[in-house]
């Protein structure tokens, strides 16, 4: 991740807090993803999301946006730092009486950290203050904030840890933790018989600190990881996950280990991947199986002092669903090349041949309708009512309304389908955007014209919004002629994610799901390939800096099937 000068210390308190959540499994349905500020991005700050917010605009002649959340909670009584607030939210879905929980939390393209609760309700904490939020200033309890790996040492056997700082009747019973046990502590009170703070499965906990012994205190920038909030499998069927694609442009000193807590045997276990062939954990003679869960873990350790230290745990919902080749669903692809490049529709196709997609295009080789459209970006589909790809072949946007020159999902679907039945839009957009938040912020006009449709029908329509694999780093074919900047491409397409979750995370409610295509795509084999001449003589290199090569696209098409079974199978859930 790159740093940003005047920001730095904000975006690690942020990160520092997220990864201690993180490592207590404090969501269930959501993903914290802490994304660096990218100036080439910075347009995103004028999208006005601040407006919304501006209740109190007597602070306009401060020059501010309106009082954030954070600032709204003390003046409601909150006394604390926004660290401490931040914790406050995230605690609330276990101890909480409305049982309202933290979905999210990320720093937004123009600096602001936004929370989303579990509730859908999104809170704005405002621009973070260049000078950060830890410091040695103390809370009203007496606790500093810190950041550490404390183990529990040799003094004491059987350790409770309680609801709150003290030792008494009143004080709940949380854990009880026995010597060795590890823990990320928050808060330590620095006196002789004084209390630590963790953040321990889920819940917020205090002991005494002289059962403590400091292992690691993280200074540092904490990694980005990214990752979904959920990913679906098919029972039976392998599914890798590539640590390069969920930590890009990882350092010697990180080590990511991989931890699964369903049924099905590994296939491939190390820091650079992880595969398994998910198995029923049920009796397996029953069928149909209903959906089962099971929790991906994916653990962040760095090598320091000739040890590991936990930086984090990231958890990830898994639902597994089996097989279903007779389901029936209808749909439409809308997309670039790589939809139009025909290998996603025809996997799909051989392997659901009830699947019903609809077009006004189709592939060459089999046939297939689809809306994909080679080198189309979102503005060209929501804008244009056409495109020349040559100079005399010209390609019509069927989406576009002639009269109201914009997308309009409803005129397309009553010119060229007459309102057909629809279940289900794929999405595949942005690289011709160049990964852009703009291009976000297309795809959500074209969202919302696909959802006032399916209201305008009284139909339900789930719509898939494909995200973006990570280029490799390295074996460019075309850098040669095109003096691509790979690390530039690279970043772009992480933070593509980024934005998709701003707009798209934690609305599966509403019928819209990201699916993470991406996790499944190796660095090397899963890209078309090429031996070329080179100043080190014949190389095989890799062609193309977008486009994947059969193999992949195979993997992009088994993870959408797994995700139309989920949705439109006999026991969806």
């Amino acid at each position: 991740m790159k740093k940003v000068n005047g920001l730095l210390i904000a975006l690690l308190v942020v990160g520092l807090l997220i990864a201690g959540l993180l490592t207590a499994n404090l969501i269930n349905n959501g993903i914290w993803i802490i994304e660096g500020l990218n100036g080439k991005d910075g347009t995103d700050g004028k999208n006005g999301v601040d407006g919304a917010d501006g209740l109190d605009g007597s602070n306009g002649q401060d020059g501010t946006n309106g009082k954030s959340a954070y600032e709204l909670a003390l003046e409601d009584g909150f006394e604390g730092t926004l660290h401490e607030w931040l914790l406050s939210l995230a605690v609330r879905g276990g101890d909480g009486e409305d049982g309202t929980g933290v979905r999210s939390v990320y720093v937004n393209s123009a600096g602001e950290l936004i929370v989303t609760l579990s509730d859908g309700k999104e809170l704005n904490a405002g621009v973070i203050a260049s000078n950060g939020t830890v410091s040695e200033k103390v809370d009203d309890d007496g606790f500093y904030e810190v950041f550490e790996t404390v183990e529990m040492n040799d003094k004491e056997e059987g350790l409770k840890l309680r609801a709150k700082p003290e030792i008494s009747d009143n004080s709940a019973v949380l854990f009880t933790i026995t010597s060795g046990t590890e823990l990320l502590r928050v808060g330590d009170q620095r006196t002789e018989n004084g209390f630590s703070r963790f953040i321990y499965q889920g819940k917020v906990c205090y002991a005494r600190s002289k059962f403590f012994d400091l292992k690691y205190a993280y200074t540092g920038e904490v990694p980005a990881l990214h990752l979904p909030s959920r990913i679906v499998l098919t029972v039976g069927v392998q599914s890798w996950f590539y640590t390069d694609q969920i930590l890009p442009d990882r350092n010697e000193d990180i080590k990511i280990t991989y931890s699964y807590s369903g049924k099905g045997t590994r296939v491939f276990d190390g820091e650079d991947a992880f595969a398994i062939t998910p198995a029923w954990s049920a009796n397996a003679s029953v069928s149909p199986h209903a959906p089962e869960s099971a929790m991906l873990t994916v653990t962040v350790e760095k090598r320091a002092d000739g040890d590991l230290r936990l930086l984090g745990e990231y958890a990830v919902e898994v639902t597994v669903v089996e097989e279903q080749k007779s389901l029936s669903a209808t749909g439409i692809f809308i997309g670039d090349s790589r939809i139009s490049d025909n290998t996603i529709l025809s996997t799909l196709h051989s392997l659901m041949p009830n699947l019903n997609l609809l077009g006004t295009r189709q592939t060459l080789s089999s046939g297939i309708m689809h809306e994909g459209r080679s080198s189309w970006s979102t503005a060209e589909f929501l804008n244009s009512e056409y495109k020349y790809v040559t100079d005399t072949q010209r390609v019509d946007n069927a989406f576009y309304n002639p009269e109201t020159k914009i997308f309009d999902f409803s005129y397309y679907m009553r010119t060229y389908h007459n309102n057909a039945a629809l279940d289900f839009v794929v999405i595949n957009l942005g690289a011709n955007d160049n990964f852009s938040a703009q291009s976000v912020q297309n795809l959500s006009v074209m969202v919302s014209s696909i959802q006032a449709y399916a209201k305008a029908q009284g139909i339900e329509i789930q719509i898939l919004m494909m995200t973006e694999y990570l280029s490799p780093s390295s074996g460019y074919y075309l850098s040669q002629n095109y003096n691509i900047d790979i690390s530039a491409k690279r970043a772009k397409q992480f933070n593509y994610f980024t934005y998709l979750e701003e707009v798209f995370g934690g609305r599966e409610g509403e019928g819209i799901h990201l699916i993470p295509n991406y996790i499944c795509i190796n660095d090397w084999s899963d890209w078309d390939r090429k031996t070329v001449t080179t100043e080190n003589g014949q190389e095989e290199k890799i062609t193309d800096v977008v486009h994947l090569g059969t193999a992949g696209y195979k993997k992009e098409a088994a993870m959408l099937r797994a995700y139309f079974y989920w949705l439109f199978g006999t026991q969806a859930g």
